[in-house]
Formats: C-alpha cells, structure tokens, sequence
C-alpha cells in the first residue's frame, strides 16, 4: 500500500539523540537507561503516474544500561531462551537498517515489492563479554485492486528469515562466573548451566495481510493481518544442540473511519485489537555420544498470551492558520505468562487513557507545530503463582521487580515541537524536540528525550 501514501515526491534526512532513564520502572533485562545517536534518510519518489520507488536507511549507535539477567540482543523477540548471568552490565551496539521498494499501477491494479534488512552488533568491553550479531531479512509482495471510484482492496505476503551469533567471553583473571540457559519465571536449563558461553538463534516467519483503503483520503478503513515467527535455539559448543524453540502468532485488526472535510472541521475513530499467543518448547536429551547429544523427548513448557485493544479518536480544525488537532484515546492491555513444569503462572491487566493536542501556526517562512500529552494507566488484576522461587537470589529478585513494574499504575506527560522553516519552494529544514515524563505509583519516575534535526526536499 506504499503507492498510496502520497502523490508527490518527498525525501528527508535527519540526525537524531535520545536519551531515557528508568530507574527501577523498567524490565530488568533490557536496562534502565539508553543514550542513543542515529542518521536516518527515508525517501519517496514518484517517478511516472503509475510507478514510485520507496526507500529508508539508517544507522544507530548506542549504548543501554544495567542490563541483567540477559546477554542477548532483541529479547522482545527471543524472551524467555535468552542466555543470562546476575552479573550483566551496560550493553553497547551498533544497528544498520535498510529498506526499499517499487510499486506500480496497471489500470485498476497497482502491485508492489518490498525487501528490509537489518544488521546490528551488541557488545560488552567488560566481563562478562557477549558478541551478539543479528541479522534479519524481510520481504514483502502485495497487490491490490480498485473495488470502485470509492474503495480499494489489497492483499500482501510477508517472509522473514532471522539468525543472532552470541559468544560470551571471560577476560578477567579471576576466571569465568556462571551463565544459564534461561526458560522462563527464573527457572534456567540446570543441566547445562554454567559454561555454554556460545548459542545461536536461527529461525523464519511469515505473514499477511487485508487491507481495505478510501481512494478519497476520507471513509472506511480496515486491515486484518497475521504473523507467525519461530526461532530454534542451539548451543554451539556442543554440536549445536536445539536447546529450546519458540512459536509465536500474532493476530492484528485495525477498523477507522474519518469524516469528510466539514468546513474546516476533521473528526474521526479508530479501533486497534491485537492477541499474540507465545508458546515455548524445551528439548529432552539423552548421554551424549561423542559431542552429539540425541533428543529423547519434547516438552512444551512456556506460554504467555498478550491482548491489547485501543480505541483512538481525532476531532479539531488542523487547516486553520493557527490549526489544532485532538486525540482521545482508551485502552486495556492483558499479559498471561506460564510455565507449566513448576506451576509458575501470572496474570496482569490494565486499562488506560489519553489526551493529545497538537497545534500548527505559520509565521511567514517557519512552520511551528506544538504537541502536548497526558495519560494515566490503571491496573485492573495483578495476581501470580510463583511456588519455588528463592526472593532472596538475584534471579528472584528480578522476576519480583519485573511484576511490580509491570502491575505499577503510573501517569504520564510529554511535550513536543517542532520547526519547519522553508528555504524554497522545493527545500526545507527542520528541528524537533520532545520530553516525556512518567510517575509510577511504586517504582518511581522516568524520563525519555528526543531531539533532530534534519533537510527535506
């Protein structure tokens, strides 16, 4: 549906910084804190009436802070078959992103293609020292096909192809400290804990999805789409023995409707819903002959449902001179995680709602366009089984403070600007800033920053 975005051509570069710091209101294994630098430059071209070519690049470089229990890159994705240690530390690392497509129309029929990649290092100079590389492979083909002078329909097809490299290292003099083969509510694979510095996550994904359109900027809109993804996880010291595998699916459906202009009024809604079903496979193995270790058996152990549902709406006047847009939205969230073996369940939900105005003014050349934010998360159910587990250890203390973040009613409230100044008809500059505080009930304050500044043409 990229060649319905715009009907110009339009190309930005920017240089952007961000900076957060969560204290304890965070997930212990992805850190408390990061400061990042980045370039990105996206690009649109309309070449002909009926083709355009699209493209986007971008490079990251960063650092996060006090990451433990977890020496992998991309835990969202691998969670919980990361490969942790109480020890942990800072995390630096590099990102490459590239994207690009074409799209092209033939009478009532447009079809396109789309390949992404990504490539990141993730290190630690100090022990214990991972190396994470990533690579991941996206592509993309759609068509879709003008329904009538109101509606078009489109249909696409998504395959994925992902593999992460991790080796530790133990450089001090004092030897090696221990590292697990994490499954999961701080239980670990006991029979190779220790010493497997060295793991490999490869696996795949596919994807599609329906999307309904308004050819007249205005109307119904809807999508419906599906993912599935699963990654095997082996240890590569021991002949790449598949350790654990993950199936995750997603299901996702988006329904909006925008009015049409009524005088220089807008107004509009928008409902998302999204359930992912997350299930985790450990495998049993036998004595080990030579370094071969022969799989007795399967178990399915892990599993962990997610449900988000949002409803967003959009009323205001945004082509006036001093143009102004509102956006209410409410939401309720759910997470069931579970591990089966030791009885460990959990179960939180929440409900939240939002308020955002935006503001745009033009004073001669410069366009200034002004944000502001507030909202509040309330937790409706917060209720866990965790029998067995040892509060007093590390471990435990993280799976503790990971359920006070979560379940942790917390208001929030952010600010934004930005500045368009036109230096011709076809080139502009621009420079933005936005802040984002939040106030936790329990695990304290956050605060997230961002600034750019970048050229348009």
């Amino acid at each position: 549906m990229h060649y319905y975005i715009r009907d110009f051509s339009l190309t930005s570069v920017s240089l952007n910084g961000q900076y957060e710091r969560r204290g304890d209101a965070a997930v212990v294994q992805e850190g408390n804190g990061s400061k990042n630098f980045s370039f990105q430059a996206t690009s649109f071209l309309k070449l002909t009436d009926r083709d355009r070519v699209f493209g986007e690049v971008s490079y990251t470089n960063g650092r996060q802070e006090n990451v433990v229990w977890n020496e992998n890159t991309d835990f969202e994705l691998l969670y919980p078959y990361v490969t942790g240690d109480s020890i942990g530390g800072f995390m630096k690392g590099e990102e490459y992103k590239f994207l690009g497509g074409y799209a092209h129309s033939v009478g009532v029929w447009t079809i396109g293609a789309q390949l992404s990649y990504r490539a990141s290092i993730n290190y630690r100079d100090q022990d214990p020292r991972p190396r994470n590389v990533v690579s991941d492979l996206e592509a993309s083909l759609g068509v879709a096909r003008e329904l009538n002078q109101y509606y078009t329909l489109g249909v696409s097809l998504t395959g994925r192809k992902y593999n992460q490299r991790s080796d530790i290292k133990f450089l001090a003099e004092k030897g090696a400290t221990s590292v697990y083969q994490m499954l999961g509510f701080g239980i670990d694979y006991v029979r190779f804990a220790g010493t497997q510095l060295s793991s490999n996550y490869t696996g795949g994904g596919v994807g599609a999805s329906i999307d309904l359109l308004p050819r007249r900027g205005y109307g119904l809109s809807a999508s419906v789409g599906f993912d599935y993804f699963h990654f095997t996880k082996e240890l590569t010291s021991i002949n790449y023995a598949p350790l654990t595998e993950i199936a995750n699916k997603e299901f996702k459906v988006e329904i909006a409707w925008t009015s049409a202009k009524a005088g220089t009024w807008e107004y509009g809604a928008k409902l998302n819903s999204e359930i992912a079903l997350r299930e985790g496979t450990e495998n049993i193995f036998g004595d080990p002959t030579g370094n071969v270790y022969p799989i007795l058996t399967s178990v399915n152990q892990y599993k962990n449902t997610t449900t988000q549902v949002r409803l967003t709406g959009i009323v205001g006047q945004p082509n006036l001179r001093w143009g102004w847009t509102l956006l209410p939205t409410v939401g309720y969230s759910q997470i069931k995680p579970e591990y089966k073996g030791a009885s460990r369940l959990m179960e939180i939900s929440a409900i939240n709602a939002g308020l955002k105005l935006q503001s745009t003014r033009r004073v001669n050349k410069l366009l200034l366009t002004a944000g502001a934010e507030g909202g509040y998360t309330s937790n409706l159910k917060s209720e866990y089984s965790l029998p067995g587990l040892d509060r007093t250890k590390s471990v435990g203390q993280a799976v503790m403070s990971n359920i006070e973040y979560l379940s942790d009613d917390h208001a929030s409230v952010g600010l934004s600007l930005r500045g368009d100044y036109t230096l011709s008809p076809k080139y502009a500059l621009f420079a933005s800033g936005r802040w984002l505080h939040q106030a936790y009930k329990t695990c304290g304050a956050t605060n997230f920053g961002e600034v750019s500044l970048g050229f348009v043409f």
